[in-house]
């Protein structure tokens, strides 16, 4: 490994004194005179940095004395062993009894639904159980959906009304069309402003020797 470590020369006393270094990664530096000719083995510097406390001395760095310190100062952080997760809580008989009865008493089967406001979440809320547990017994029993009768109740509204607004709207479109029609019916039988023509057979149209007009704004006017 003869030369493999980065060296530099300084003058001192006026003679050229050439030094091997050595990198630590948090910036210092090792230094180490070289006093043979050829330069030193690298097996040579080696042992040289680690008699200054260097440790894992390579050409490519070491580790300096200071941050040895330091990490032998740090207090080494022990792993405790994840804790092993509890299994989730299973209901009780008694937990079971107070759902059973809740549903036989709140639960509309001929509907499919709970009864007013009830659902599993407020059933759990009041009984102080997981939501879960209420949802698996209503499964297991063979009961309906998780809706309640007011939620049905309200959704039949909804559905009414966008009913009868869409009956409004059509009703309202099609009035507003006939309407349209009804105009362009009437201005077609009008002539432009100023035009004294009128359909023939307007049977307010004067004959050609009563010297009458036709005004769009007055009507029959009478020549002078």
């Amino acid at each position: 490994m003869s030369g493999t470590y980065r060296a530099i020369t300084e003058v001192e006393e006026g003679q050229g004194v050439r030094y091997r270094l050595v990198a630590c990664r948090c910036g210092a530096e090792g230094r180490l005179r070289d006093r043979t000719r050829q330069g030193m083995p690298g097996e040579m510097v080696e042992r040289a940095f680690r008699r200054q406390g260097w440790a894992r001395v390579k050409p490519a760095g070491g580790v300096c004395p200071e941050c040895q310190r330091r990490k032998a100062a740090k207090p080494e952080t022990i792993k405790e062993p994840p804790m092993a997760a509890e299994p989730p809580r299973q209901p009780t008989p008694d937990d079971k009894r107070r759902i059973r009865e809740e549903l036989f008493a709140h639960y509309l089967e001929d509907q499919g639904c709970w009864s007013g406001a009830h659902s599993d979440r407020s059933v759990a809320e009041a009984l102080n159980v997981p939501f879960a547990w209420v949802s698996q017994m209503r499964d297991a029993l063979g009961f309906g959906p998780d809706v309640s009768e007011a939620a049905t109740a309200w959704n039949a509204e909804i559905q009414a009304l966008r009913a009868e607004l869409t009956a409004t709207a059509d009703r309202l479109l099609s009035e507003a069309a006939k309407t349209m029609d009804a105009l362009a019916e009437r201005l077609a039988g009008r002539g432009a402003p100023g035009d004294d023509r009128r359909p023939v057979s307007d049977p307010r149209l004067p004959e050609p020797s009563s010297g009458g007009s036709w005004r769009p704004d007055r009507g029959l006017v009478q020549g002078r």
